[in-house]
């Protein structure tokens, strides 16, 4: 179970979470908003990826701050960077060393990468930097993948493989996206966020 427990997170004079609690156990959760309502940040705050101002956030009762949580958590967000100086085989080959885990070939074919192996992650186009980033969130299998706006630059027949992806994941995912979840088989439980207003000078 993924929980957010009294959360408070400010981005520059602006109060982003204020007070925020959440307990999220359905298997697919889909966060959407306006721009600027934190659907992003709260990504992050579940990865442990930014520390809130105030409260905690943790999964399976342990929090997403400690190292030891990695390993149980996917993300796949375009304010995560992948390093741009390696290629994709060297950043495959680097995330299986680190997760000690194997890229699946299925989706390494299904997502069309196998063509761009020795290319350089700065030299790939929106999508196929997409399918990457994707692949390195759900290639050690964690138990929480986290995505932001998932579907964003894919073409048809990428975006086929990620409902497909979603359709059979084991673990709990949990979007942030202004599309849908196609998951017919799966409860799928909608959160609305609403953008809070800057406080005044």
């Amino acid at each position: 179970m993924l929980v957010f427990e009294k959360i408070s997170h400010y981005y520059q004079n602006r109060c982003v979470f204020n007070d925020f609690s959440l307990e999220i156990n359905e298997p697919r959760v889909l966060i959407s908003g306006p721009n600027g309502s934190g659907k992003t940040t709260l990504l992050m705050l579940a990865a442990g990826l930014i520390k809130p101002d105030a409260g905690k956030v943790s999964f399976n009762q342990q929090s997403v701050l400690m190292t030891a949580s990695k390993q149980y958590i996917g993300i796949s967000a375009s304010k995560v960077a992948l390093p741009g100086f390696l290629t994709v085989a060297e950043l495959l080959d680097f995330h299986q060393r680190q997760f000690n885990c194997e890229p699946d070939e299925h989706w390494l074919t299904q997502f069309g990468l196998k063509q761009y192996w020795h290319t350089k992650v700065d030299n790939l186009s929106l999508g196929n930097h997409k399918k990457l980033s994707l692949l390195t969130a759900v290639m050690h299998q964690p138990p929480l993948l986290l995505l932001d706006e998932p579907a964003n630059g894919l073409d048809d027949k990428a975006r086929l493989a990620l409902n497909l992806l979603l359709r059979d994941y084991p673990g709990q995912v949990m979007i942030a996206s202004h599309e849908g979840v196609a998951e017919k088989h799966q409860q799928v439980r909608h959160i609305q966020l609403q953008r809070s207003e800057p406080e005044p000078a």
